[in-house]
């Protein structure tokens, strides 16, 4: 396991987490939200990543669809570093553009996640897997 940072543009929304130093799998997810965002993202276990207190009051919270997923962007800079996925509320999804690895990266991975057709994905990827402890 290494311990890396992911953070929001400006900095003001920054936290430590960690994960596999070797290979990690990403997810390019098709969902309207994260299409018009070009975001990809991999998933910790709530357990591996460390909120900062201050980390609520520096963002807010947008919300849509089921209500599972809990996004909440900085109110500086309006990126989003990490948040509560849909497929995966028992962990975080982490921004992959957003982290500095390092000097020493893990081998990342990127799959596709069929966002459109959310439920059909969900049982075909095992993304729950991720988080699982």
């Amino acid at each position: 396991m290494g311990e890396y940072t992911v953070s929001c543009h400006c900095g003001k929304v920054k936290a430590k987490f960690r994960c596999s130093n070797e290979k990690i799998t990403s997810w390019e997810c098709s969902c309207t939200d994260c299409d018009k965002r070009g975001n990809v993202h991999f998933m910790v276990t709530d357990t591996d990543l460390d909120l900062p207190e201050e980390w609520l009051d520096q963002t807010i919270l947008y919300e849509w669809g089921t209500k599972t997923a809990k996004r909440r962007f900085c109110k500086t800079c309006g990126v989003l570093p990490w948040y509560t996925p849909r497929s995966n509320p028992d962990g975080y999804g982490i921004t992959l553009k957003c982290v500095d690895f390092g000097d020493n990266p893990p081998e990342i991975e990127i799959q596709k996640y069929d966002g459109v057709n959310w439920e059909k994905s969900y049982g075909a990827t095992n993304i729950t897997s991720q988080t699982a402890e």
